[in-house]
């Protein structure tokens, strides 16, 4: 393989997990609630969590504006998963809650993923699973530096 390819691999690879990892969740987890209840929507509806979560707070964890969260919590809404309640110290924040069914749901998921995970480490082994994740969260921060050093006119990062 040539250097230029095995340089451009890794957008091959990250798609296609994705992709195919989108796809597990459709079969596994998303006809748990319901058959239109969209993949897209799983890191905001995990990221409200058991003891919820302000909207600000996931946007902000997620790398997404808070309109573009906003709008994937109201869908999460109509899903009968989620309760937005204003918040009682800040008449500005939206605070998030699942309600019994998302409760119900995360549960659900949260199995789900922890025998997804079990199966990885039958595969590649824990040492190496904890290795992919320490480094797909070293290419994370990287990525954020460099992307903030770009929002401020740099060209390195």
């Amino acid at each position: 393989m040539e250097d230029h390819q095995k340089h451009a691999v890794i957008f091959k690879q990250l798609y296609v997990l994705k992709k195919l990892t989108d796809d597990w969740g459709d079969k596994n987890i998303c006809n748990l609630h319901q058959p239109h209840f969209n993949m897209a929507f799983m890191p905001f509806f995990m990221a409200v969590g058991l003891n919820g979560k302000s909207s600000s707070a996931i946007a902000a964890n997620l790398k997404v504006s808070r309109q573009a969260a906003g709008k994937i919590m109201k869908e999460l809404e109509q899903t009968g998963l989620i309760k937005v309640e204003k918040s009682a110290t800040d008449a500005r924040a939206n605070l998030l809650e699942l309600t019994e069914a998302g409760r119900a749901f995360y549960l659900q998921v949260t199995e789900q993923s922890a025998l997804l995970a079990r199966k990885y480490v039958k595969l590649i082994g824990k040492k190496q699973l904890e290795m992919m994740t320490e480094t797909m969260e070293k290419m994370i921060h990287f990525h954020e530096k460099l992307n903030h050093c770009h929002n401020l006119g740099g060209t390195q990062g």
